[in-house]
């Protein structure tokens, strides 16, 4: 399907250079103006005609009106503000993947395209991309200001910035963290552990010194979901996640058959042997999971940074208003004998914007994207459209969102910075709940786990072969391990049968990928 979609995207883009340009584009052609490389004109006092721009984006599952989209309120605000006439297909989120395929291979190609991430660009992987560093430093000053290098890099091969990003919500690229019941710690004297051991004895207080305070011992110390979901920081504790792979001597792996894993299995083994984590982890839906938490009986869970307020203190301030919950993040604690990154993989970005390597007018689409992360554009993908949804009185910020009707769209499409503190302050709109979010990111910004592959596309061998993934045949060994019924020592006898199934060939993949294009 590749080597078709290739042949496909390839033959559309030879019969655009070779004089059909406008029927490939039709009203999504490129304007006329001069790109980045061209000598400068002369300056006239006559403004520039607009730059006409065509991009993909998803509807991120919103009802957004039919028609041009230049008739939308906010879309024509922006072009307003940075002198672009904006032809956007809004395609449905539900496929949106599926429909780009669709549409790259039958030669329809925008200017600039959303995806999450360049690994899963059809034209980035196509070498159809185009490479917008000099664009970008030339033209994006606040672009290369309020955009972290983390978030370049996961956007960048081999000195090429294929893409520009948004970065993780919050700056914040871990994204997930260790969240405790404080009000817990404090009736029992616990200091925030460092260290795997620490976090075990803090565990074991829970379990045997009734912080709930009921009289029952049905504290459940750790919890989390099936299919080892909400155990990332337990398996950051010794720098590996399932999902993502890992550098280990030279070889880069999936982080699931990684040495340290083993030393991460371990750890959740005596928990289990211990009555530490839910008895009930590899079965646990989401409803039930939550309802335990919400009850009273949990000490301790993994959850995305956003979590903080919202389910977790919000929610537990109102079911137990009599004791005072107090939900913190903690750091991830250092794993006993491990030296190296510690928490949640880094995924340094949201979506990205790959611009077509046959646009005419880069910089245009540069300084629309820098405008949208300047401190004006930040408010707009927040707030909307200053006098009508909001207003600023010297540095006090008024927000009124029954005026604004594209909130829920258009920070998901237009919002290209982490975190606006301004406003984020004004939407959250409840001081306790907006330093707890502070102090939470605050805690994911000091750790992540570096991930040597951020950008490439899916390994073609742990592709074809689904039992090779973290979902496959490494779900039941790491149960049977955690709940006893092997040795500890099985995770060798695993690692070794999966590289003979498939394995070897996946790391030298990963290795010779990594090797090429991140390598330094």
């Amino acid at each position: 399907m590749k080597v078709l979609l290739k042949k496909a995207i390839t033959l559309s883009c030879v019969v655009c250079l070779t004089g059909a340009l406008a029927a490939c584009g039709s009203d999504k052609s490129t304007s006329s103006t001069p790109s980045a490389s061209a000598p400068e004109a002369t300056q006239s006092a006559t403004p520039a005609e607009p730059a006409k721009i065509s991009m993909f984006v998803s509807n991120n599952a919103q009802q957004i009106p039919g028609g041009k989209s230049m008739d939308l309120a906010t879309v024509k605000y922006l072009a307003q503000k940075t002198n672009t006439d904006l032809d956007i297909t809004f395609l449905p989120h539900e496929n949106y993947m599926d429909q780009l395929k669709l549409k790259f291979a039958s030669g329809d190609i925008p200017n600039v395209h959303m995806v999450w991430g360049i690994e899963t660009s059809d034209l980035v992987i196509n070498g159809l991309a185009m490479d917008l560093k000099p664009y970008i430093d030339k033209y994006g000053p606040n672009l290369k200001k309020n955009i972290p290098q983390s978030a370049w890099d996961a956007v960048t091969l081999n000195g090429k910035i294929l893409a520009i990003p948004q970065p993780a919500q919050g700056n914040a690229p871990s994204e997930r963290v260790i969240y405790v019941r404080k009000d817990w710690m404090d009736k029992l004297g616990i200091q925030t552990p460092k260290t795997t051991a620490e976090f075990l004895d803090m565990l074991r207080a829970f379990r045997d010194k009734d912080p709930n305070g009921n009289g029952k011992k049905d504290e459940i110390p750790f919890s989390s979901r099936e299919k080892f979901e909400w155990a990332d920081n337990i398996f950051g504790m010794y720098g590996v996640n399932l999902d993502s792979n890992t550098l280990y001597n030279n070889e880069v792996m999936p982080g699931f058959v990684s040495p340290n894993m083993k030393k991460a299995l371990g750890t959740l083994k005596t928990m289990y042997a211990e009555k530490l984590i839910d008895a009930e982890f590899l079965t646990n839906t989401r409803a039930i999971w939550d309802q335990k938490i919400k009850s009273d009986l949990v000490g301790s869970w993994d959850h995305v940074v956003f979590g903080i307020w919202d389910p977790w203190q919000k929610e537990l301030s109102k079911l137990l208003p009599d004791k005072k919950p107090n939900v913190v993040a903690i750091p991830t604690p250092k794993g006993e004998g491990y030296d190296g990154q510690v928490g949640r993989v880094e995924k340094p970005v949201l979506k990205t914007f790959v611009v077509s390597k046959d646009t005419k007018n880069p910089e245009a689409i540069v300084k629309m994207f820098d405008w949208l992360v300047s401190d004006e554009g930040q408010m707009f993908t927040e707030l909307g459209i200053e006098g009508q949804s909001y207003t600023k009185e010297g540095s006090t910020i008024k927000y009124n969102a029954d005026k604004d009707a594209d909130v829920k769209w258009r920070s998901a499409v237009f919002q290209m910075h982490g975190f606006n503190e301004a406003a984020q302050k004004v939407l959250i709109n409840n001081d306790e709940a907006y330093n707890k979010l502070l102090d939470t990111i605050a805690t994911s910004r000091k750790e992540g786990i570096t991930n040597p592959t951020a950008g490439m596309p899916p390994s073609e061998t742990l592709t074809k072969n689904a039992d090779l993934g973290y979902k496959g045949s490494f779900q039941e060994a790491a149960a049977k391990i955690i709940l006893g019924e092997k040795p500890l020592d099985y995770f060798d006898e695993y690692v070794a049968s999966w590289k003979k199934q498939g394995g070897d060939k996946a790391i030298k993949e990963l290795t010779d990928w990594y090797n090429a294009n991140r390598k330094k």
